[in-house]
């Protein structure tokens, strides 16, 4: 007699049942939805159902970091009928014979060879422009020996008609019914904190974060300076604070065509202030990556005067250091001489521009971040150009810019570092 075996799959609130439903009666769906709506615990039971009644199911994903959790979370739950299994080559057996294979998009031919009944496909609108050839000449013939299905769920990622759900979700010859979810119709989400979304983000970013709807970011000046100004205009540095601290994005190479180094400093105030983050001063310049660790030192000695003059309680945080390029050896000299250095968390690093901009943009938004009369009024020549560089590199940051790669960034990249770090990161001051 054989025994029973019972695998618990992730239950489905009322929304998730209706795109369930749509899932089921049509051949080719794209869920675009908000964040925290739960798409993942629904792609986690379609691909767990599947392989759990025999079926094979291709799981993509642009990166491997998307595909590292997700592969965790179904070994998981299907672990009392796995037969056998391998996250080094990205595949999952169960004993009634079906089989999940995990493929990174990064793979121009991920999926090729194979049959699936099912292919899904997770935060498809972070693909690669060259996704729409992936699907056509590698994901869609796996799908032809069983007919089988699709499913693409992702957030929205701007108006790009070179982007994959976006044009999926535009062009009917591609085949796909739409199912759009909204963060607010996941019912576990309190309303006072869908409404607290709402009112902390920019009204763009809650269309397409929250609403999953198709932004059009061209032209739109996406941190203000108003919002980095307190009634017009910069303020004081504060004789109060809880800590002094500075970020750093380097490179090695000169010439203009090339990256410099960024430095950002900060004050960072937990109470006694309607804002909560001050930057105090910048720097950016072009110089030798060996005379890089020379200037280093003066980095901690600015901070140390920081510290004094702005009455930190916990003085000097040290400076955090985007760890890669020259990054990686200015941390290792700061750590011989015994300075207070760290590399910024790979959590931020990794995340393209954008999305970082977008992930502190409701910091920005809500007023906590404000720019020192002395970083307000700072003008440095830089590449021939003199002009306050990180005001112009901040307010002049546009989502989805095409000629985004051209333009200097360096002290844009120290501003979104430093307020996730602040503000948003969970190991933040």
């Amino acid at each position: 007699m054989l025994s029973r075996i019972e695998v618990v799959l992730p239950t489905l609130h009322v929304d998730q049942v209706r795109a369930y439903e749509v899932i089921a009666a049509n051949r080719f769906v794209a869920l675009r939805c908000g964040r925290r709506w739960g798409k993942t615990d629904l792609d986690k039971t379609l691909a767990c159902d599947d392989a759990i009644k025999r079926k094979s199911v291709g799981w993509f994903a642009p990166e491997y970091k998307f595909i590292s959790e997700a592969y965790n979370e179904i070994s998981e739950i299907l672990s009392p009928v796995i037969k056998s299994s391998s996250k080094t080559e990205g595949v999952i057996r169960t004993i009634s014979g079906g089989r999940i294979d995990f493929w990174s998009l990064e793979n121009e031919r991920a999926g090729r060879s194979r049959k699936y009944h099912r292919a899904i496909i997770d935060e498809a609108a972070f693909a690669k422009t060259n996704m729409l050839g992936i699907w056509e000449k590698s994901i869609r013939p796996t799908l032809l020996d069983f007919r089988g299905t699709a499913v693409v769920t992702s957030n929205t990622n701007g108006v790009d008609a070179d982007n994959f759900l976006y044009a999926i979700c535009h062009e009917p010859r591609y085949g796909f019914v739409q199912f759009q979810a909204p963060t607010a119709n996941n019912p576990y989400m309190p309303p006072e904190e869908v409404a607290r979304l709402q009112a902390d983000n920019h009204p763009l970013v809650y269309q397409q974060e929250y609403l999953a709807e198709f932004v059009d970011w061209s032209g739109v000046s996406f941190f203000s300076r108003e919002k980095l100004l307190l009634d017009g205009a910069p303020v004081p540095w504060p004789v109060r604070c809880d800590a002094v601290f500075a970020v750093i994005d380097s490179a090695t190479k000169t010439g203009t065509a090339n990256d410099g180094t960024g430095c950002v400093y900060y004050a960072y105030m937990s109470v006694g202030a309607t804002y909560q983050l001050v930057i105090l001063d910048w720097e950016l310049f072009q110089i030798q990556g060996a005379m890089l660790e020379v200037w280093l030192p003066t980095v901690f000695q600015n901070l140390e005067h920081m510290a004094k003059v702005c009455g930190a309680r916990q003085g000097s945080a040290g400076a955090m250091i985007e760890d890669k390029s020259s990054g990686m050896v200015l941390i290792q000299h700061a750590v011989n001489r015994n300075q207070q250095a760290q590399a910024i968390d790979s959590k931020l690093t990794s995340v393209g521009k954008d999305e970082r901009a977008i992930s502190v943009s409701g910091y920005v938004y809500r007023e906590l971040v404000k720019l020192s009369s002395v970083a307000y009024d700072k003008v440095v020549t830089y590449k021939e150009s003199s002009r306050n560089h990180l005001l112009g590199q901040v307010t002049g940051f546009r989502v989805g810019d095409k000629d985004a790669a051209k333009r200097e960034d360096d002290l844009l990249d120290a501003f979104c570092y430093g307020v996730a770090i602040a503000l948003g990161n969970a190991d933040g001051f």
